[in-house]
């Protein structure tokens, strides 16, 4: 479908808004995370008409709040869930074909010490059956290390605990990222996916659903969106989308710290015994290490989500038993919380919960996906599609979302038109790993801003790509999900948003006051992330 508008553009957001209220879909989405959107690309891939809508910014949920690893999840061969291993554990090459300027290949160090639960016996056992489970190639299959080589391959761990250890493969990603790549692909298909815009309720006709009411955000405004069909994947809220008095989910809360790497230098990304035996993460990112993630039970208001001073003293101890350096809470940068809609079990504990996903069909013909992790995201979607063809409309249409690239040239041809442009490698690998090939818009940009000096240039340069071409509306916006400097380059916002004003208010056509609202939003989200209750 030809676009003669560019709607992912914030400021033509009352076009879309109209295209979408006098349009007649096939599906609509509710939710903008990794499943929405995975369901959004597949949908409308196939051939169907389709929007989505999300009543905040794209994956700013649980999809940006992840582990930010597309990994087989090890641990669930401990509740032999064989089955989920491997059907995540292959996707993850087939999603480092798709998008791999964000699904990168990943040494992980699995240590192992004499209090820890696997022995080396167990711990080679468990990573065979994940090599295998997962179609590894042989140069990535598990490497079993005496303690010697453990310790030199990160020297940093406590050498009096440890007896061995094993290096094995995984991915790992930008979680917003790859959902906004993706939800930008889909567009070229046809979809019309728009944040900001609230479902309130379904339409009816003969007790049949035809569409919802929504609600605009961003300017107060109902609008009506006809649909034949509706796909609930709102995550944490599906229950509430559901409306029904058995809720299906129960909700995990997972909380990540980020530290200075200068705090703690690993060498490589590390899955370590936290102090209940559970494992968690350290991984290195840019010039950090974030540390995570926490599993608890929650059942609060999800507006009123916050890291706890309790959360962060778990993670801390658990990092300085296992590592040779102290950390404290001076030493944290950032930190972000999450939750995990899991499907319900009887009789067991958030952490024993499967990371399964299921589909229910309500009586009113409301279709709800819930569960499932990151990783299995496209293989989610292909399942609700394939129920959308095959027992509502009755297409034989096969899934081919396997074969979309999430980028339009090679590394190669990014680089060389990069240096036509006089961009440094170093800035251009810098994009790349955010935004891909498409990236070099950003660099044809920055010719249009005279700023002396280079970052600030190339970072006015990233803002006004992302209000083009990003439906980025604020600040919040634009430091979380559009390049996460929020969480990992934080010590940069403060002098950031002194040279980005000018530019950000001439294409926003604010006025100083508005300026002073999203400064201020901006300030309190970074003052909720860096201080715990």
């Amino acid at each position: 479908m030809a676009r003669k508008l560019n709607f992912f553009s914030s400021n033509n957001r009352e076009k879309l808004i109209k295209e979408i209220s006098s349009s007649f879909f096939d599906v609509l989405v509710i939710g903008g995370g990794i499943t929405g959107a995975g369901i959004c690309l597949d949908a409308s891939s196939r051939g169907f008409k389709v929007c989505l809508v999300d009543m905040a910014d794209f994956a700013s949920g649980a999809s940006s709040k992840s582990t930010k690893l597309i990994h087989g999840g090890l641990r669930y061969l401990e509740q032999f869930n064989f089955k989920l291993v491997k059907e995540t554990g292959t996707e993850r090459a087939i999603l480092h074909n798709l998008a791999p300027h964000i699904v990168k290949p990943e040494k992980m160090l699995l240590p192992i010490t004499k209090e820890g639960k696997l022995g080396k016996f167990s711990t080679s056992l468990a990573l065979k059956i994940y090599d295998y489970l997962a179609k590894v190639d042989n140069s990535d299959k598990k490497k079993m290390l005496s303690e010697k080589d453990t310790l030199n391959c990160e020297p940093l761990l406590r050498n009096k605990n440890i007896t061995g250890g094993a290096l094995y493969s995984e991915y790992r990603t930008d979680d917003s990222r790859l959902t906004i790549d993706i939800l930008k692909k889909s567009y070229t298909y046809g979809a019309l996916p728009i944040n900001y815009l609230k479902f309130e309720k379904l339409l009816y006709k003969n007790e049949k659903i035809i569409g919802a009411i929504c609600e605009d955000i961003l300017s107060n405004k109902k609008i009506n969106i006809s649909s034949k069909t509706i796909i609930n994947a709102s995550g944490s809220w599906a229950d509430e989308v559901l409306n029904e008095k058995k809720k299906k989910l129960v909700l995990s809360k997972g909380v990540h710290i980020v530290i200075p790497f200068k705090k703690l230098p690993l060498k490589q990304s590390i899955y370590f015994d936290a102090l209940d035996n559970r494992m968690i993460f350290a991984i290195p990112r840019n010039k950090t290490i974030y540390i995570g993630t926490t599993d608890t039970f929650f059942d609060r208001k999800k507006d009123r989500l916050r890291v706890l001073k309790k959360e962060v003293k778990y993670l801390i101890d658990s990092a300085n038993k296992f590592f040779s350096v102290k950390i404290n809470n001076n030493d944290i940068l950032s930190s972000w919380v999450g939750l995990r809609p899991l499907i319900r079990e009887k009789n067991k504990q958030v952490t024993e919960v499967s990371r399964k996903d299921e589909i229910f069909i309500s009586k009113n013909g409301l279709i709800t996906i819930a569960g499932g992790k990151l990783t299995g995201y496209r293989k989610m979607s292909e399942r609700v599609v394939d129920l959308l063809c095959n027992k509502l409309f009755n297409l034989n249409k096969k899934c081919i979302t396997k074969n979309i690239k999430l980028f339009d040239t090679s590394f190669d041809e990014y680089l060389t038109k990069g240096k036509k442009l006089n961009a440094s490698h170093k800035d251009l690998i810098k994009i790349y790993n955010i935004y891909g090939s498409k990236g070099i818009q950003i660099f044809e940009i920055q010719n249009d801003y005279n700023s002396k000096i280079k970052n600030e240039r190339l970072l006015i340069s990233e803002l006004i790509y992302c209000l083009k071409n990003e439906m980025c509306h604020n600040l919040i916006d634009f430091f979380t999900q559009r390049n996460a400097m929020v969480y990992f380059e934080i010590e940069r916002i403060n002098s950031s948003v002194d040279f980005i004003k000018k530019p950000y208010m001439k294409f926003k056509n604010i006025s100083n006051d508005e300026w002073k609202k999203e400064l201020c939003d901006l300030k309190s989200y970074i003052n909720k992330i860096t201080n715990f209750i």
